[in-house]
């Protein structure tokens, strides 16, 4: 089984992306929230199709604007 990791980027404009892998459904989104809750004010979530399949991985990604 493969191990399930998030990817965080930070741009040079403070803009965090982040993205989850071998997550399935809310998963993803509670896992992204426990570690960008204190650091994000606005967030805009983008649900990939994955997410939404049913035995399927999902990734997400999160853009955090200042």
């Amino acid at each position: 089984m493969p191990d399930k990791r998030i990817v965080i980027d930070v741009k040079e404009d403070g803009q965090i992306e982040a993205e989850t892998f071998d997550m399935q459904g809310t998963e993803c989104l509670e896992e992204l929230d426990k570690l960008l809750k204190d650091l994000a004010l606005e967030t805009s979530v983008t649900k990939k199709e994955e997410y939404f399949k049913s035995g399927v991985s999902s990734t997400n990604t999160i853009k955090v604007s200042k």
